[in-house]
């Protein structure tokens, strides 16, 4: 096998990012994953380009590597199909509310009933059980609920969301892990099992000691500021305007060579050497640095830090890391082409297997694209299909 996940085939029934972009790695794997859509329920996130005509980059970054064929699950002849198709499947994959595959009837012992061997994983929002199993969330809700917005953002401002959707992200990340798992151990014992993830799980599990330590202490963490973190785990701004970051533990082992590098020896002696009393002296010793740093541009301070092996790192947006060397060396950016053969860049997979690496092969499937040759695959003729067709098996097309 040239990839870990190659013969493994997924029947994808997910929308959005964190369903999504979970099959999204298993296909980055070699996994085959059939993405299910309808003509009256397709995948929202095709909807969400940047101008008309133009490929969106929300809905391929998500669905990249898929094929895509229409179904309607509503109908008999759509569920015939899918169970035909679950014969051969290794996961059935799905981000519905809790409640939702129930009323449809497409449950764990049905699927189990057509392939003892499937894999089932729901990616709900809150849980598989407790009192919000049935309602449903966006990334931003279960950031509220799962307590990381209660830490970000500064003291005055309230509470802020992380600028890019972290829950469905590390929601993905977990449910990814989860069938990958329920996978090994199948083929390990030869047991099939249902895995149950959820937005809400993830975001605790991501903050699993800050909100352990809450617990054994009875306080909640709350919100730190420039001024209240220590002067070596904090951010400062450059005299060009841009932001670095320090982030070097523990404190008082790196500190003498911060302040040799800053031209501050003062601050090397009591009453700053340690970390405890600069604590003490905390808005004090941050003014100073801030006021040091506003003499050389950001690229520069960095430069001079990590000429000394000091943990500083350049605060990027997104347009400098287009361009960063370390990102492509590693190839945690890639370009994709597309069926024209125009190349796109993409995140790539952050996973390096040195056997079999990840690969991308294709951009995101257009609506559909894969319906006929999915069937034909799954031992359906033509007239088969166009007798599906007429049952209703893939939907009404809008008129």
């Amino acid at each position: 096998m040239s990839q870990p996940l190659e013969g493994y085939r997924v029947l994808d029934l997910s929308i959005w990012q964190q369903g999504t972009y979970a099959t999204t790695m298993l296909a980055d794997m070699g996994a085959d994953v059939i993405k299910i859509e309808s003509y009256a329920n397709p995948d929202p996130g095709r909807g969400l380009g940047f101008a008309p005509g133009t490929p969106s980059p929300y809905f391929h970054s998500l669905n990249r590597g898929k094929r895509s064929i229409l179904l309607d699950l509503k109908t008999e002849a759509g569920q015939e199909v899918l169970y035909k198709l679950v014969e051969s499947a290794d996961v059935f994959h799905n981000n519905m509310r809790g409640g939702v595959m129930e009323r449809l009837g497409v449950t764990y012992e049905r699927l189990c009933a057509a392939n003892p061997r499937i894999i089932y994983s729901n990616a709900t929002a809150w849980g598989h059980t407790g009192p919000r199993y049935r309602a449903g969330s966006m990334d931003l809700p279960a950031q509220a609920r799962g307590g990381f917005m209660s830490v970000t953002g500064d003291a005055e401002g309230g509470p802020t969301p992380a600028g890019f959707p972290q829950a469905d992200h590390v929601g993905a990340l977990v449910s990814g892990y989860s069938m990958v798992l329920a996978l090994l151990h199948r083929e390990r014992t030869g047991e099939a099992q249902q895995v149950d993830t959820s937005l809400y799980g993830s975001q605790l599990v991501i903050q699993s000691f800050n909100i352990t330590g809450a617990m054994w202490s009875g306080a909640p963490r709350g919100r730190s500021t420039h001024e209240t973190r220590p002067a070596t785990w904090n951010h400062y701004r450059a005299g060009d305007g841009k932001w670095f970051m320090i982030g070097a533990l523990p404190p008082d082992k790196w500190w003498p060579q911060f302040c040799e590098v800053m031209g501050l020896p003062e601050l090397a002696q009591d009453p700053y050497r340690t970390a405890a009393a600069r604590m003490e002296r905390n808005p004090e010793v941050i003014a100073k640095l801030d006021a040091v740093f506003q003499t050389k541009t950001r690229d520069e301070w960095v430069e001079a830090f990590q000429a000394r092996d000091l943990l500083v790192e350049p605060i990027l947006d997104y347009t400098e890391i287009s361009q960063d060397e370390q990102a492509w060396a590693n190839d945690y950016l890639v370009r994709v082409p597309d069926a024209e053969g125009q190349e796109w860049p993409m995140v790539g997979s952050p996973v390096h297997l040195s056997k079999t690496p990840a690969k991308i092969e294709r951009m995101a499937p257009e609506f559909g694209q894969h319906t006929e040759e999915v069937l034909l695959e799954a031992g359906y003729s033509w007239e088969e299909i166009d007798t599906l067709r007429g049952r209703g098996a893939f939907g009404a097309p809008p008129d």
